[in-house]
């Protein structure tokens, strides 16, 4: 740890000892479960730590921390406790040390090293109240908060009610509005909830409208040489916040804060510059601001969402001008072993995953529809070309967003992502029982999918038990880097394979070649530990 996970991992400490104090049951969540899954620890690069409880675990929290924390020392902020404060989470603070990040608002508190505390409201599990619940949340997120929020890719209906809440301000005053806000959003418990909504109110980055069933269980993972508890079920959490390959090390490393210092409090470094400014005028003003880049947003959103429906329509035509000219019978290339089918295939579509999977078209969450079956052959080849899951996650989050349903033969093509999701999920957690039906099923099924083929040579690997069983699983892994040469996958099983085998020095060399070349970094993990263990 550098010095600010190190600061940062002591406030989690006296968060998790006040927790136990009071009986009150917490997740560590987000980037930090991942940190506590693929890394046993911090994400390298990560400078934050974020936690999660839900809404009747939340209010006994606060009411710890009025009893347990020296005001002095730590604060907990939190928007129904200080209006001032510029969010409707809340955040355990160190008022003696110093963090700035071009986020944090000129707020006393908000300057200190701090960590985020989420929790989750329960949400009706009929589909219309629930929607009208979520509308109703970001809208309150939106308008509760000084700071900027989430201003673009607003809908319609939220836009209306943020708008509706200012003008009602006007009449009755801000506070009253919050209050009758907060009545009908708050301390309420529903016998068909299914989902929750997070606190943190996200439009991009991990969604904010979750599976209830995903922290109905607790899990005490390693993190720093100390257990903490994730959720139980972090595989399925991990999927749906990162995507399928939140085992994957990313090439892009995200950050916070621009400054870190435990020699400075807060208190000085706010002083230093508030007392050469009207606090409320710039209140004021910052609101003012707020207001307008909200409609402005909100007008850029309709505006970037029409440009990518006509770049959409561009990409359409582009592929049916292609199929017309070039004479293609694109059925024919819907053929999952035929790799020469499976390339013009790709060509066909190369333009299109470039703009539909660009992340700034996925920021303003636009769907490109380019017809039902260009779309299907299109999903066919990211699945069976690149085995790409994770793409395809991406764009049919993007059509469930457009309220397009999924059906037919494209159903069939997303049940491959599902059963992966559920097979990996299962081989995360070691529960080899369940995942064996599981993959050999599906592999009958869908025979020419890379993914599955992965899967089955690692319950082999997994479950072999004799030198028998362990030779076959060496002969199918061989077979499967001839086909898919340099997989990493396939490699580590080479390794462990060797080393179950007795031949530790060929098991070495296959598992220095993973670490050298691969970005997996559940595979970096897992190889570390089996170094470590026959050391």
């Amino acid at each position: 740890m550098d010095a600010t996970q190190n600061y940062l991992f002591n406030l989690l400490v006296e968060i998790d000892t006040i927790c136990k104090k009071y009986d009150i049951e917490y997740f560590i969540d987000y980037g930090t479960t991942l940190g506590a899954v693929r890394h046993e620890g911090f994400i390298p690069w990560d400078d934050d730590i974020d936690i999660n409880m839900t809404e009747d675990n939340y209010y006994k929290w606060v009411e710890a921390c009025k009893k347990e924390l020296d005001p002095k020392k730590r604060v907990y902020g939190d928007g129904r406790i200080d209006r001032d404060f510029p969010g409707t989470f809340g955040r355990y603070i160190d008022v003696e040390t110093l963090r700035i990040s071009s986020t944090f608002a000129f707020w006393k508190p908000i300057c200190g090293q701090c960590i985020d505390v989420f929790y989750l409201l329960e949400l009706p599990g009929d589909p219309v109240k629930k929607q009208k619940m979520i509308d109703l949340y970001f809208a309150y997120d939106e308008y509760a908060n000084s700071s900027y929020r989430h201003y673009r890719s607003k809908s319609r209906v939220i836009m209306d009610l943020y708008n509706k809440f200012r003008r009602w301000e006007k009449i009755v005053g801000k506070e009253r509005v919050l209050r009758h806000l907060e009545k009908k959003l708050f301390h309420k418990h529903y016998d068909d909830c299914d989902t929750y909504i997070v606190t943190s109110a996200r439009k991009y980055g991990p969604v904010s409208v979750v599976p209830k069933y995903i922290y109905d269980t607790v899990y005490y993972a390693d993190f720093e040489g100390r257990k903490f508890p994730i959720s139980g079920r972090y595989a399925e959490m991990l999927a749906y916040y990162y995507g399928d390959d939140w085992n994957i090390l990313p090439a892009t490393k995200k950050t916070h804060s621009k400054m870190s210092l435990t020699g400075i409090s807060c208190d000085d470094y706010v002083s230093d510059y508030m007392r050469i400014i009207d606090e409320k005028k710039l209140k004021e003003e910052r609101q003012k601001a707020k207001h307008l880049m909200v409609e402005e947003g909100y007008k850029t959103t309709v505006h970037m969402r029409n440009v990518y429906q006509k770049l959409a329509k561009a990409e359409m035509l582009k592929i049916k001008n292609r199929i017309n000219s070039e004479n293609i019978d694109i059925n024919s290339l819907l053929n999952p072993s035929d790799s020469e089918k499976l390339q013009k295939l790709d060509n066909l579509f190369s333009s299109y995953y470039k703009n539909q999977l660009n992340s700034s078209v996925r920021y303003w969450e636009s769907y490109f529809d380019i017809g039902e079956d260009l779309f299907y052959a299109a999903i066919f080849n990211l699945i069976y070309t690149h085995n790409d899951l994770t793409s395809v996650s991406k764009i049919m989050k993007l059509r469930e967003t457009a309220g397009i349903s999924i059906d037919g033969q494209l159903a069939d093509l997303w049940n491959i992502v599902l059963t992966c999701r559920k097979i990996k999920a299962a081989m995360v957690y070691k529960d080899y029982d369940k995942a064996k039906p599981l993959i050999y099923k599906a592999i009958k099924k869908y025979p020419y999918c890379k993914e599955l083929k992965l899967y089955k040579l690692e319950i082999m690997t997994a479950r072999a038990e004799s030198r028998e069983e362990y030779v076959k699983a060496r002969a199918y892994a061989k077979k499967l880097l001839e086909e898919y040469p340099g997989n990493d996958r396939c490699i580590k099983c080479r390794g462990d394979i060797a080393l179950a085998l007795g031949n530790r020095e060929n098991a070495e060399k296959f598992y220095n070649k993973v670490m050298k070349k691969s970005n997996n970094g559940l595979l970096h993990l897992d190889i570390k530990k089996t170094m470590e263990a026959i050391k």
